[in-house]
């Protein structure tokens, strides 16, 4: 712990606060045993504080660990929407009415086949969109249900309906997963943790690995312009396919 002290002083780091619940930490699922402490926080220097001086690091409810995952959101008020592209997502099989939903569809459409297709994934699409606003609605609910029981006295009924809205939170969580798992192609990852940022990081990968944005010619000078990186390349192949006598 003296080392540690000693690195934060050395680096000029100092805690940065928080919001929401005071505890980072928690073990124990009965009133007898359950222990709270704050054993993680966030550490950052002036430098840092004058780049993101909005940020907000909140301490999340945990579901899977012990520990609770702390986020630090630099622009609190910033609301980023991605925009969302028809396609069948392989998370619709958790919810208990997508099979009901494809058969109502379906004998609801009438025409050629392409015409049917048509229409059940129009159907789908916005049956999709009003459910994805429903399991926002539902996920914030149980969240904020879980931080007010969390700041209750830790009873045996309390701690026993925390249990059951982590249970609600964890099938919210696997959904989520396999949403970015279809689309990280990642489909030799099973049952590891539930987490996002993973699935994030190689749908983004996927997308980079298919754009070349920088080439070297034969002079080991690099190009980023497409009409240099045009020549670059057809000196290239030219001087790779061209005879040598």
């Amino acid at each position: 712990m003296a080392d540690f002290r000693e690195a934060l002083n050395d680096c000029s780091l100092s805690d940065v606060g928080y919001q929401g619940r005071w505890f980072t930490w928690e073990k124990g699922k009965f009133e007898a045993t359950n222990i709270r402490e704050r054993l993680d926080r966030g550490v950052a220097n002036n430098a840092w504080w004058s780049c993101h001086p909005h940020f907000v690091l909140s301490h999340l409810a945990h579901l899977f660990f012990d520990h609770c995952p702390l986020l630090v959101n630099t622009s609190p008020h910033s609301d980023s929407r991605a925009h969302w592209n028809f396609k069948f997502e392989a998370a619709w099989i958790l919810e208990d009415s997508c099979e009901n939903e494809v058969a109502n569809l379906w004998e609801a459409s009438t025409g050629l086949l392409p015409d049917r297709l048509r229409f059940v994934g129009l159907g789908l699409d916005n049956w999709f969109r009003k459910l994805r606003a429903s399991r926002k609605i539902t996920k914030r609910s149980l969240t904020k249900r879980l931080e007010e029981l969390v700041g209750l006295y830790p009873s045996d009924d309390i701690l026993g309906e925390i249990e059951e809205v982590k249970l609600s939170l964890n099938l919210e969580a696997d959904k989520s997963e396999l949403y970015w798992e279809q689309r990280a192609r990642a489909n030799w990852l099973r049952n590891g943790d539930k987490d996002t940022t993973f699935f994030h990081r190689h749908a983004t990968q996927r997308k980079k690995q298919n754009r070349i944005s920088r080439l070297m010619n034969d002079d080991e000078v690099s190009c980023s312009s497409p009409d240099l990186m045009e020549a670059t390349a057809r000196e290239y192949f030219q001087g790779l396919f061209a005879s040598g006598g």
